[in-house]
């Protein structure tokens, strides 16, 4: 409602909710504190997992923030934001969701002391902006180049591994996420595009130890000739169509009159002639298998056999894309325009049942651009963590691949720009600097977690960290969970590092929405629509408007 000449102007539909400055950015405040609260206990080595239960009663077990905060029914907008940041976090580096929004709710809890003093939502805002670029550029001056060296990826991955259900394999699955990332990166990918060259397959039985890595693709399909080969070896050539492999149907009505007994005969042997071209014309190329996007008929599937060619239909557009970036192939949409070129190889190719599943191998591909790995496991609560463990650790050996810059983990980075932070607002004038003084603090809230997540007393250690990085050339001091004290965690046998575009993005992504909750001075909700009568879909239970159960008038049950 506005006012013009003193005249109330009523301009919101009625029932729409409207909450203006404080109260509309302290709503938003507490809901984000909220979301940090859920996934706070998660961080660290130490971190407690949580089981979230859906609306069909489906379990999951787990400590990874993004899976938690995606699996959250949240309905507040300042909630959904928080959410969405992770969202964005996971997409571009894989790692440090629970630490963008703990840090968002920090920022967001300081800003709120400094607002109670007096200082304007705007002024928070702009310090905040300085002290996120300074940051960032804090960050890549402390950062040290990773040459691609196998062990600094390998330590990274375990790092972000070191808190997931699945930590007693870590060691394993990170050398899994380094050796598969190095095979399949190619220069200029972001980790996002990286990953998805990747499949993961997940089947009960045996141990997670028994998980492996194909260098190819593994199909959930069977042959389509019960007497086809169930295996093939020594170097096979492999065609990728997306040519149906049957009669087309004319797309109109017509009438074939037939007079006698050869007439029939000749029609038929017509259809079959064409299903044999499909054959010769793949024999003739020396093809071995062929794996087709679209249908292939009984009467085809019995000339490839004939032919010796191993046959599979109805591949995903997706698996098919995947199987040609392993083998080197093009996916043709017209095989009587296929040549040898189009064709691609692999080593051997093998039907096995898997977990009562069958599957179709094909490996030994000769610098394959997609891999599968083959994740096994005694539960399937076991295995979907481990396929979310490793995601992790793909998308943080993708990032390294990318970016090629680490930093030391265990809050030791945060530390030290905390630090470096305090050093620069002391440059500035204005209430601008209480801005970048609580947002230097604010970057304290990461080791203060992973402290009280172990059971370390955050006061001692965070005054013992404050002492050690208040030195030039000690950006590498953070916690050592389990002896519960400061260490330089760039060195010794288990060094704990982070890809330093994590950090950075974390921080970017958390001033973000702190900066965009800050600029809120009024939340406008609208009335929720009016829904059906209790137990009424739209037409009632019977589909008819006005009808009652099964279609029935009401009163004629």
């Amino acid at each position: 409602m506005s006012q013009l000449g003193g005249v109330p102007v009523i301009i919101l539909r009625e029932g729409t909710e409207s909450t203006k400055g404080k109260g509309a950015r302290n709503k938003n405040i507490q809901a984000i504190r909220a979301v940090a609260e859920a996934v706070k206990t998660t961080l660290g080595p130490r971190g407690m997992d949580k089981m979230l239960v859906d609306s069909l009663g489906d379990v999951t077990i787990t400590n990874d923030g993004a899976t938690i905060l995606d699996k959250l029914d949240v309905d507040h907008p300042g909630a959904k934001m928080a959410v969405e940041i992770a969202k964005n976090q996971d997409d571009q580096v894989g790692d440090g969701t629970t630490s963008a929004v703990i840090v968002a709710a920090q920022l967001l809890t300081v800003a709120e002391e400094l607002m109670e003093q007096g200082v304007h939502p705007n002024t928070v805002a702009n310090g905040f902006r300085k002290a996120m670029k300074k940051a960032l550029t804090i960050i890549e001056e402390v950062a040290k180049p990773t040459e691609n060296n196998p062990e600094i990826l390998k330590h990274c991955a375990q790092t972000t591994m070191n808190s997931k259900g699945i930590a007693g394999k870590r060691e394993f699955f990170a050398q899994i996420a380094v050796d598969v990332m190095m095979k399949v990166y190619e220069e200029g990918q972001t980790s996002y595009e990286s990953v998805k060259n990747i499949v993961v397959l997940k089947k009960k039985g045996k141990s997670l130890q028994e998980t492996e890595v194909i260098s190819g693709i593994v199909l959930e399909k069977e042959p389509v000739h019960p007497l086809m080969p169930k295996s093939l070896s020594g170097g096979i050539k492999i065609a990728t169509v997306a040519h149906a492999f049957e009669i087309k149907k004319t797309e109109f009505s017509s009438e074939l009159r037939i007079t006698d007994a050869s007439q029939m005969q000749a029609f038929l042997d017509r259809e079959e002639d064409v299903m044999k071209k499909y054959a010769d014309k793949l024999k003739e190329l020396g093809v071995q298998a062929v794996i087709n996007q679209k249908g292939i008929e009984d009467t085809a599937a019995h000339y490839l056999n004939k032919a010796g060619i191993f046959a599979i239909k109805s591949v995903t557009k997706s698996d098919i894309e995947k199987l040609a970036r392993a083998t080197g192939a093009t996916v043709v949409e017209d095989i009587f325009t296929m040549d040898a070129k189009d064709l691609g190889f692999a080593e051997s190719l093998e039907c096995k049942s898997v977990a009562g599943d069958d599957l179709v191998f094909i490996s030994g591909c000769k610098d394959p651009k997609t891999l599968t790995v083959l994740i096994r496991g005694g539960t399937t609560s076991v295995i979907e963590e481990a396929e979310r463990t490793l995601h992790d650790a793909l998308s943080v050996v993708g990032t390294l691949l990318d970016k090629k810059l680490f930093v030391a983990g265990g809050g030791a980075i945060e530390m030290e720009v905390s630090a470096r932070l305090l050093d620069f607002a002391s440059e500035e004038k204005g209430k601008e600097q209480l801005a970048i003084e609580s947002f230097a603090r604010s970057l304290e809230c990461i080791p203060i977690a992973l402290a009280e997540n172990a059971g370390i007393e955050p006061i001692d250690i965070i005054a013992k960290l404050r002492s050690k990085h208040a030195k030039p050339g000690s950006d590498g001091w953070g916690l050592e969970i389990y002896a519960g004290k400061p260490k330089n965690n760039y060195v010794g046998p288990n060094p704990v590092l982070e890809p330093a575009a994590s950090i950075q993005t974390f921080i970017k992504s958390a001033t973000e929405l702190a900066v965009l909750i800050l600029r809120i001075d009024e939340m406008i909700k609208a009335r929720k629509s009016a829904g059906p009568p209790p137990g009424m879909g739209p037409g009632g239970p019977g589909g008819m408007p006005g009808m009652g159960m099964g279609g029935m008038p009401p009163g004629m049950m």
